[in-house]
């Protein structure tokens, strides 16, 4: 029987116009928008949060002006920010508690006795989701003693189907959990009947050691073909044709399938893999004859430089339909007190280029083995023309040196990349604030 509960709103406002500048807020998320099979995705609406008021807004564009939807109400302590959120098609805004940032690691007597969904749902919490139709009354999804999810890493970790009339997402857990699911949800979202786990691995002892989480739910555009990846040292890919049953395509390999998001062209899927020193390489692979990812088809384009001692990943691919390029955005995952840049590099696909465009001053007054980068709330994977945006909060912090004040330890919420060619073909890319 499904199970419902309605969460009191202690203020409520629809659609009245935001008086505060955007600085305040953070980009949370996009609503997916339908596509025709010919082109790369695309978004039709951005939600934003007041991180220190719970207030959440809407806008046809990072660029427009936010209107206020409602109030999020913390339940059991837990403000929103503890919480990964999607806005789905319909309106609705969901919020799907993210495990990674609570609880203590269970230890190897909890791991090696027999599975117990009571012990994986120890530091999981009901999801709980903002129905648009009744003026974003917050609603409480009890799911009893069945597993409940947890969230994902940044937006990649969550997408909508309009072809399966499905929404995706992939867990991304940490040591306090026992699995880590790719989940599928249609239908009614208040009815937990209607969330499933479409494909599951158990977290292996000790803690990175081999599977940890999942990374991506994305669909392939031009082919309806959904992904699940899981990370780290077990990385694997998975994949659907019908959006229903998944299956693995290849034996797990770190420095192939440990990937943050796939681009997906018209003839190829690129990406440049999460993982550091010779692992860290970028790839292009093509599809067989049923739309899915032909793991023999895989191309080593390029192989990224390294130090003896790296810690430097790529957490987003980011697609330049207008120049047919891909930026890649990094981070360096700690031990970086020898490192004073981070390099942002472009590929040029029409050329086949691999171009550094950039390379990123640390900051002053970062701690010696500081994780920087571009690990963010948010990023804008498919760009329309020539800026991205990507976002950033107290739980995914901005250590980046753009658009700070001096003495600011905060960096702003908001960084809007722009990416440039001029007519000898050659790129520049700078920083501004949203």
């Amino acid at each position: 029987m499904k199970k419902l509960f309605t969460l009191f709103l202690s203020v409520f406002c629809f659609a009245s116009v935001l008086c505060a500048q955007n600085s305040n807020l953070t980009l949370r998320a996009y609503m997916d928008a339908p596509y025709d099979g010919q082109s790369v995705e695309s978004y039709s609406k951005v939600l934003w949060y007041n991180e220190n008021t719970e207030e959440y807004f809407v806008s046809d564009s990072p660029y427009g002006t936010p209107e206020k939807l409602f109030t999020f109400v913390p339940q059991d302590g837990y403000p929103s920010r503890n919480y990964t959120t999607a806005f789905l098609p319909n309106g609705d805004v969901l919020f799907i508690y993210d495990s990674q940032f609570g609880g203590e690691k269970l230890t190897e007597e909890e791991y090696s006795a027999p599975y117990s969904v009571a012990m994986d749902n120890k530091y999981r919490r009901n999801p709980i989701i903002a129905v648009a139709s009744e003026g974003y009354k917050l609603h409480l999804i009890d799911f009893g003693d069945r597993l409940k999810p947890t969230g994902w890493l940044q937006n990649i970790g969550q997408h909508y189907s309009f072809r399966h009339k499905a929404f995706y997402f992939a867990e991304y857990t940490r040591g306090n959990l026992l699995s880590c699911n790719g989940w599928k949800v249609s239908g009614d979202f208040t009815n937990p009947d209607n969330w499933q786990v479409r494909a599951g691995r158990h977290i292996q002892f000790p803690y990175n050691t081999g599977t940890k989480h999942f990374h991506i739910a994305q669909e392939d555009p031009y082919t309806g073909v959904v992904y699940y990846s899981t990370g780290d040292r077990d990385a694997g890919l998975y994949a659907s044709t019908n959006g229903t049953d998944f299956v693995q395509l290849d034996k797990n390999d770190r420095a192939k399938w440990r990937m943050l998001n796939a681009v997906f062209t018209k003839d190829y899927v690129w990406w440049a893999s999460d993982d550091w020193t010779v692992n860290h390489r970028f790839w292009r692979c093509a599809r067989g004859k049923d739309g899915v990812i032909d793991p023999e088809t895989l191309t080593l384009i390029h192989q990224f430089s390294f130090f003896d001692v790296d810690s430097r990943a790529t957490y987003g691919n980011i697609y330049f339909s207008k120049y047919n390029a891909i930026v890649f955005l990094d981070r360096w995952d700690g031990g970086s007190k020898h490192i004073t840049v981070l390099p942002v590099y472009l590929y040029d696909i029409d050329s086949g280029r691999m171009i550094k465009v950039m390379d990123i001053q640390r900051r002053e007054g970062l701690s010696e083995n500081a994780m920087w980068g571009f690990r963010c709330r948010t990023m804008e994977m498919y760009p329309q023309g020539s800026k991205a945006v990507v976002s950033f909060d107290s739980m995914h912090p901005n250590e980046l040196p753009f658009c700070r004040k001096p003495g600011d330890e905060k960096g702003v919420n908001n960084l809007v990349l722009n990416l440039t060619k001029d007519a000898q073909g050659n790129y520049t890319l700078s920083f501004e604030s949203l």
